[in-house]
C-alpha cells in the first residue's frame, strides 16, 4: 500500500503560505501578511478592527480567529467582519454540540403552558435530532443523513431569497426546518436566559453557514451533522469542495474532508481527493491500531472501487494526539481552509 501523502508529486501549492510572524509581533502585521497571502483586501479601519477583535481573544483561540479571518475576507460584501469573527470563533470553541445546546432550548419550550404552533414545530424538530443512531452500515448512515440535514435549514435564508426572487410562495416545510424556528422562537422569548440559549445556537448555525462560501471557480460545501451515539452527544463535519457542473458538485473532480466523532476509533478526519476517478485517501486519528485495519482493508476499497469506475491510487494514515481543545480542531480549520495545491486542482 503506498502511504504517500494526498497530492504528492504534482506541484507545490499556490499561494504558499509562509509562516506568520512571530508571536511577539502583533496581530495586525499577522492579519495583513495572511490577507496578502490570500490575495484579499481589507480596509485599513476594518483591518484594524479585526486585529483588536483577534487581539482580545484567549491564546486558545487565536490561531482559529486567524484562520477564520480568510473566509471572512474572501465573502464579498460581509460587514461587521469584527462581530462575525467573534461569533464564529465563540461558537467553533464552544463546548457543547449541537445537541447539548439543543437541550437547553428544548428545556425552555418545555416550559411553556399553551406552547405555540411554532413551538410545537421546534419542540418536533428537536426531538427528531435526538433520537438515538446505530448506524451499523452504510444504508442507516446515509438515510440518518440525508433525515437530519434538511432538519438544520443552513439553506433557508438562500431558499427565502431564491423565492421572493421567483414570487414564488415559501413552502410550509421549509418553515419547519431548526433555523427559521429557532428565529421565529427568539421573537417570542421572554426572559434574558431563553433567549442567550436561541442565540448560541442560532449564531452557531450562521457560523456553519458562513463556511459554505464561493472561492474563484471553487464551490465549498460545509455539513456539521450532530448524531447522538450511545446516548452521547457527538458532532461530525464534512466539508466539500468542487467545481459546479450542471449546478451540481463534480464528483469526478471534488475534495471531501470529513471529521468523524466515533465509539470505537474517537476523532478521525478522512481527507479524500478525486482527480478524473482518480482516489486518494488519508486519515488522521488517535487509534494506533488503525492503520493496519486500513493496510488489511485497502484491497477490498480498491476492488470495490473499480467496480464503479473509481481507481483507488494511494493511502496515508497519520497518528495523532487527539487535540482536546473545544468545539471544532484547529487542524481541521486549517486543513479545510487551506489555499488549493498546483497541480492537484488543475480541473477545479
Amino acid at each position: 500500500m503506498n502511504i504517500s501523502p494526498l497530492g504528492s508529486g504534482v506541484g507545490k501549492a499556490q499561494n504558499q503560505a509562509t509562516a506568520f510572524p512571530a508571536t511577539s509581533q502583533t496581530a495586525q502585521v499577522s492579519t495583513q501578511v495572511l490577507i496578502t497571502q490570500i490575495g484579499g483586501k481589507m480596509p485599513s479601519t476594518s483591518l484594524k478592527e479585526v486585529t483588536e477583535a483577534i487581539d482580545s481573544l484567549p491564546p486558545s483561540q487565536k490561531e482559529k480567529a486567524m484562520e477564520l479571518v480568510k473566509v471572512l475576507v474572501q465573502r464579498n460584501g460581509l460587514t461587521n467582519l469584527p462581530e462575525k469573527l467573534q461569533m464564529m470563533v465563540t461558537s467553533f470553541s464552544d463546548k457543547e454540540t449541537i445537541l447539548q445546546n439543543l437541550a437547553k432550548v428544548e428545556t425552555y419550550l418545555e416550559k411553556a403552558n399553551l406552547p405555540t404552533p411554532v413551538q410545537e414545530k421546534l419542540i418536533d424538530v428537536i426531538r427528531n435530532m435526538q433520537l438515538p443512531q446505530t448506524l451499523n452500515n452504510k444504508t442507516e448512515t446515509l438515510h440518518f443523513i440525508k433525515q437530519v440535514l434538511p432538519l438544520l435549514g443552513l439553506n433557508f435564508e438562500q431558499n427565502l431569497n431564491n423565492y421572493i426572487r421567483q414570487d414564488q410562495p415559501l413552502s410550509e416545510a421549509k418553515l419547519e426546518q431548526l433555523k427559521p424556528l429557532l428565529l421565529n422562537y427568539m421573537n417570542q422569548a421572554t426572559t434574558p436566559e431563553e433567549k442567550a440559549a436561541i442565540g448560541q445556537l442560532i449564531s452557531k448555525l450562521t457560523s456553519f453557514q458562513l463556511l459554505t462560501r464561493e472561492e474563484g471557480n471553487l464551490h465549498h460545501v460545509f455539513l456539521p451533522i450532530p448524531v447522538n451515539m450511545e446516548n452521547e452527544s457527538k458532532e461530525w463535519y464534512v466539508h466539500i469542495s468542487s467545481k459546479q457542473k450542471n449546478e451540481e458538485l463534480d464528483s469526478e473532480y471534488c475534495r471531501v474532508v470529513l471529521l468523524l466523532d466515533l465509539p470505537i476509533f474517537s476523532s478521525v478526519m478522512v481527507d479524500v481527493l478525486v482527480q478524473k476517478k482518480v482516489i486518494g485517501i488519508s486519515f488522521q486519528h488517535s487509534y494506533p491500531a488503525l492503520e493496519s485495519l486500513v493496510e488489511k482493508s485497502a484491497p477490498l476499497l480498491k476492488e470495490n472501487l473499480a467496480k464503479i469506475g473509481y481507481t483507488l491510487s494511494n493511502v496515508k494514515t497519520e497518528c495523532k494526539e487527539t487535540d482536546h481543545t473545544p468545539g471544532i480542531p484547529l487542524g481541521y480549520l486549517r486543513t479545510i481552509l487551506a489555499p488549493p495545491k498546483e497541480g492537484v486542482d488543475i480541473r477545479i
